[in-house]
């Protein structure tokens, strides 16, 4: 009876499981993956988004080097390439989406990768539906149910993210 007690105690705290490598819960590679996923959400890696992180001090506010960050991208590539069984594209989905905001759960770490996202979306001038639906899923996972309203403004055009 207590160790039922204690392992519900114990749960991990990511609501779905995820194909992607596992970082621990609040670590920079958690946070830093998700600003890679703002790099890429519009199909492509494009250097004002890069430059505008170094600008910020993006890498320091996500306590990470510039190091750990580029092999936080390089890891996240490798994974989607794998998944992707070398196809062009994949598709993050809403479930997947969830499962990586879920690995960040520090208030104040929540406000920086929301920060960064931000930053990075709005670099080029324009908001791809990737981008946007990367931030709604932000609003979504952190927001105490602010997205819904976006979300409905946003269209029913289906909550995947393409990866190209």
């Amino acid at each position: 009876m207590m160790t039922l007690q204690a392992r519900a105690m114990f749960q991990s705290p990511i609501p779905s499981r995820h194909p992607l490598r596992r970082y621990p819960i609040n670590s920079p590679q958690a946070g830093a993956r998700l600003v890679v996923l703002a790099l890429l959400a519009d199909g492509r890696l494009d250097e004002c988004e890069l430059e505008v992180l170094n600008r910020r001090g993006s890498f320091a506010a996500l306590n990470i080097s510039r190091e750990g960050f580029v092999q936080v991208l390089h890891e996240f590539c490798a994974d989607v390439s794998r998944l992707a069984g070398g196809a062009a594209d994949w598709r993050v989905s809403p479930g997947l989406l969830a499962g990586l905001f879920a690995e960040v759960t520090e208030v104040e770490a929540r406000q920086t990768v929301l920060r960064l996202i931000i930053s990075v979306i709005s670099s080029d001038g324009h908001l791809a539906q990737g981008e946007e639906r990367l931030f709604l899923g932000a609003l979504d996972a952190w927001g105490d149910g602010l997205a819904g309203s976006a979300a409905q403004a946003s269209g029913n055009g289906g909550n995947a993210i393409r990866i190209s």
